[in-house]
């Protein structure tokens, strides 16, 4: 996939008017000269007025630009982005035009440069925040007046007037940005700027010291990975049970949703772990980071696929099959592999698309008793135990996955690259 920039500086307001009046409505307004010039505060020191962001303004395309800096909300606060993970979402939304302009970017870590007035100056653990502190974000932001907000909590991401940090609402079921009139329209939507407006009510975690902000930024995928898993599981002891120390768990997609459930997994102890893919360096990082069997998907069909598995487990099929691998044909063979009584967990297809998949609910589902879950968007409390698992376990190989960077100067090159033979790509100031 091709990225075209084109720089702000090099194009006049004049030059195109309605690009100006879009970025106006989703970016703020247009900055005069004054706001150009930096300025002195009460105690003679120089404040930035502002940055830079890179917005996305048509299919494949962003425009690097400068906007004005806000001021922290009255119960938020500023962040300098020190790292932003690019999800596979972002690559379907830039395949399309934005309703208005906006910033992507919703795997946000950075750095807190001032709080609003009334902020608690508490993260969603409790724990004590000052300025320069690191944070990590969760990305939607509720309404707390809706029915979903109302009959699930704040945090049960049922809220159907949610603002969500870097995602066009459209994408995910809510109305558009230019039609939603919500409260949460902020300057800076999401982490492809060098800042961002943190909103009230927005759930962040401190970031420990000794994790970068690089890996911090994997926390958005990680709940991914920690929800998938935790869906799954039932009272010990159960005919569903399917998460135990002798289980097999088959993982479609080798992304870095799919590699890190098959971490959490790992972790939990769960008996054998397999990872089905299709590229040489993803599949190479599954065997780094020690998942038990590895597939290649350009070597077998999905039926020899479905015999392999079936092989692995004398008959029988998967205890449990998570799809992370963002193609609807792998639904279908995530049931094929299941065994009765099993569990099949749908992550990797959040994005609607037009392809259909065949299934035949009686065969694929309820005669065989197989327990099927549908899931996108998480609690904070999947953020918050993902957040744990950065913050306690440094020895599981984190890192591993991140196998580019860039500044926030070449997202061309970082959406080339996950396109290619990235595992996880993340901007970095």
């Amino acid at each position: 996939m091709s990225l075209s920039y084109l720089s702000r500086s090099s194009r006049t307001t004049a030059a195109n008017p309605t690009w100006t009046s879009a970025v106006s409505r989703a970016c703020g307004r247009r900055a005069t000269s004054d706001e150009h010039r930096p300025r002195a505060d009460e105690g003679n020191k120089i404040v930035m007025t502002m940055t830079t962001a890179n917005v996305w303004v048509g299919k494949n395309r962003f425009e690097r630009i400068e906007v004005p800096l806000p001021a922290p909300p009255d119960e938020g606060l500023l962040l300098e982005v020190t790292a932003n993970g690019i999800c596979g979402s972002d690559r379907h939304f830039v395949a399309s035009d934005p309703t208005v302009p906006m910033v992507l970017g919703h795997e946000i870590v950075g750095t807190i440069l001032a709080f609003g007035a009334s902020h608690s100056r508490l993260d969603a653990a409790g724990e004590p925040l000052g300025e320069g502190d690191t944070v990590a974000l969760f990305p939607w932001v509720p309404c707390l007046r809706c029915w979903g907000c109302r009959r699930f909590g704040p945090g049960a991401t049922t809220c159907s007037n949610a603002f969500v940090y870097g995602v066009p609402p459209e994408a995910i079921g809510l109305e558009p940005l230019s039609r939603n009139g919500g409260a949460h329209q902020p300057t800076l939507t999401g982490g492809f700027g060098k800042h961002v407006a943190v909103q009230p009510g927005t759930y962040l975690w401190r970031v420990p010291d000794h994790v970068p902000a690089r890996v911090a930024s994997l926390l958005d995928p990680l709940a991914v990975a920690v929800r998938g898993v935790n869906i799954a599981k039932t009272p010990a002891g159960v005919p569903e049970e399917v998460l135990t120390f002798d289980s097999t768990a088959v993982i479609l997609g080798a992304g870095a949703v799919g590699l890190l459930t098959g971490l959490v997994l790992r972790h939990l102890g769960i008996g054998i772990v397999v990872v089905s893919g299709s590229r040489a360096s993803r599949l190479d990082a599954a065997r780094d980071i020690g998942m038990d069997v590895v597939i290649d998907t350009a070597e077998l069909d999905a039926a020899q696929r479905r015999e392999a598995v079936l092989d692995l487990t004398h008959g029988l099929g998967a205890d449990i099959v998570i799809d992370a691998a963002n193609h609807p044909a792998a639904l279908g063979e995530a049931l094929s592999m299941v065994r009765r009584l099993g569990t099949v967990v749908e992550v990797g297809n959040i994005v609607p698309g037009d392809v259909g998949v065949s299934i035949d609910p009686a065969k694929d589902i309820c005669q065989r008793n197989v327990r099927l879950f549908g899931m996108s968007f998480n609690p904070p409390r999947s953020y918050s135990e993902a957040m744990a698992m950065l913050r306690k376990h440094p020895n599981i190989p984190f890192e591993r996955l991140i196998t580019h960077s860039y500044s926030f100067d070449h997202l061309d090159q970082a959406f080339g690259d996950l396109a290619g033979d990235a595992v996880k790509v993340t901007l970095t100031a």
